[in-house]
């Protein structure tokens, strides 16, 4: 009977172990792809077209600094969030662009949608926040959005910074 109890615990500890071990891999392979494209370096690039690392332009804009910018892509299934800055400009005035940091995030539903400060009626404490982005869900039937995450950079570790939601308010303005 002690064998079979012994047997039960080592049983028990190797399914934690196994699934410790298993989110271990997940968080490094998640890592992974967001220090592949910490770092990365583009020319400015067209709403819809592909870069050469295959991630696909979806817009953006500037920020307060607007020597920075925030940039939607995606690449397979995952959507990102680029904090990219400006390290140069061509002769004809493209700015080339370098990633510093990255947030990913898997397909979001139909009703959520990233709203950008510096193009939504979003506030923060009630006034503006340029540098800030909230991850919403839009109701149709009451034309309200519901704050699901929220982001400020940083500009002086350039890195997105996660912000409390209780205080931001995104107003729904009809098209």
């Amino acid at each position: 009977m002690g064998a079979a109890i012994k047997e039960q615990g080592n049983s028990g500890q190797m399914k934690q172990i196994s699934i410790l071990l298993l989110l271990f891999l997940l968080s490094i392979a998640a890592s992974a792809q967001k220090e592949n494209f910490i770092g990365y370096s583009h020319q400015g690039v067209v709403y819809g077209e592909t870069l050469p690392n295959g991630a696909k332009d979806l817009g953006g804009g500037l920020l307060s600094d607007e020597n920075y910018g925030i940039s939607r892509f995606s690449k397979g299934k995952t959507l990102m969030l680029w904090l990219e800055k400006i390290t140069s400009r061509n002769d004809e005035g493209v700015p080339a662009w370098e990633v510093r940091d990255v947030l990913s995030f898997d397909k979001l539903k139909k009703n959520q949608e990233f709203l950008f400060s510096y193009s939504s009626p979003c506030t923060q404490n009630g006034e503006e926040n340029l540098d800030m982005v909230v991850l919403t869900e839009f109701s149709r039937r009451r034309k309200t959005y519901k704050i699901l995450k929220a982001w400020q950079i940083d500009f002086e570790n350039e890195k997105f910074e996660k912000l409390p939601t209780e205080k931001i308010k995104c107003e729904y303005v009809a098209p």
